[in-house]
């Protein structure tokens, strides 16, 4: 079944990268989606107990044990990282390809009657004992994997998590509506990562022979992994925003000046500029469209906004929104909700409603029903 689900994944992929192939992130994905299911494959052939094609199977099993996490991490990279370059993270796929170098060339070695012990003995009893020359020797290599796949998925966890972090930060910062750009969703399935992380490195310590004898304990990972890879699938196919479309509007906004500004001054005509002409209220805003009207520099808009009031340009145009919002609602309290929201200068109400309980501490139907009833000030 996780073979399945990577299959579908990888193929709807490719088909998406033969119109759009310079989509970095997509071809990430695309990778980390073939490369499970070479994993899966491993599996599929060994709990069907197809020996003849074992040292095949077993050694891109191994490989990709110990790749998968990493080309994840290099797929959240390509999403989050500026100046994302894959020549300087492939040292993450340096175990991958080291323990399939050692585990190809053993089984190269190892004569039929070798192989045939240590599948019988090994992979399928989890028996050391009387293993000796090639045999032993493999099964060693194959420990050492164990424990590498359970080094890697720290990095991975921890590292996926500060850039993503990072990415976000970077996103308020430029953008007032953050829908469909930020990287929640995806910091959210790192997070089922470590639950997932967690039953592998479990089933590696028991190995996977113990699972072979029963159908009914197989179900219970296979399931598990299967709802996790597509809904990672998913999530990807969905994620159409990325680094790269922040550093694109950035060229568009950068341009070079002579001489730093005043930004206390620049500040004040951030606000200015706000009050009189209600940029707020423009859905989809973004820092580049403050650069091209004050003729300035997207550098010196980041001090008179994060500096000057210690906020990001996301929380700065919402909260200006939310009082616009709050307003409208006090003038007209006859007026529809998806209205107000619209005319504040939002492109959805989830994200109207989700912000204005964030700054006023109510909902916005709420704090309508309190001007009714008189609990709530107008000032409030």
């Amino acid at each position: 079944m996780p073979m399945f689900v990577c299959l579908f994944w990888s193929i709807l992929l490719a088909f998406e990268l033969r119109t759009d192939g310079r989509n970095r992130p997509r071809l990430h994905l695309f990778v980390f989606m073939l490369t499970a299911t070479v994993l899966y494959f491993g599996h599929f052939v060994f709990f069907n107990r197809d020996t003849a094609l074992m040292p095949v199977t077993d050694t891109l099993y191994c490989v990709a044990n110990l790749a998968v996490y990493p080309l994840y991490y290099l797929y959240i990279c390509s999403l989050s990282v500026r100046q994302y370059s894959f020549r300087r993270q492939w040292f993450i796929l340096l175990p991958a390809l080291c323990g399939g170098v050692a585990i190809g060339t053993l089984y190269v070695l190892m004569s039929p009657d070798e192989i045939g012990h240590f599948v019988n003995q090994y992979l399928y009893c989890g028996n050391r004992e009387k293993l000796v020359g090639l045999v032993a020797l493999q099964a060693y290599v194959h420990d050492i994997c164990k424990v590498v796949f359970a080094l890697l998925i720290i990095p991975v966890l921890v590292y996926g998590r500060i850039h993503i972090k990072e990415y976000d930060q970077q996103v308020k910062n430029a953008y007032a509506d953050d829908d469909n750009k930020t990287l929640a969703i995806i910091h959210q399935m790192l997070s089922a990562f470590i639950i997932i992380s967690a039953l592998s490195f479990a089933a590696n310590i028991i190995g996977r022979h113990q699972f072979a004898s029963s159908s009914w304990l197989l179900a219970i990972p296979s399931t598990l992994f299967s709802i996790v890879l597509f809904m990672i699938g998913y999530i990807g196919y969905k994620q159409e925003f990325s680094i790269g479309d922040i550093e694109q509007d950035e060229q568009l906004a950068d341009q070079s000046l002579p001489d730093s500004p005043n930004i206390s001054k620049l500040h004040s005509r951030i606000e200015q500029l706000m009050e009189e002409e209600e940029l707020f209220r423009r859905p989809n805003i973004k820092i580049a469209d403050l650069v091209s009207l004050l003729n300035t520099n997207r550098n010196y808009i980041y001090q008179a906004i994060n500096r000057e009031m210690g906020i990001s340009f996301c929380e700065y145009i919402n909260q200006k929104r939310i009082n616009y919002a709050a307003l409208l609602i006090a003038q007209h309290p006859e007026m529809y909700l998806s209205e107000v929201a619209e005319q504040s200068g939002f492109s959805n109400n989830t994200s109207f409603y989700r912000n204005f309980k964030l700054y006023k501490g109510v909902g916005p139907k709420e704090f309508q029903c309190g001007l009714r009833n008189g609990t709530v000030n107008k000032s409030e």
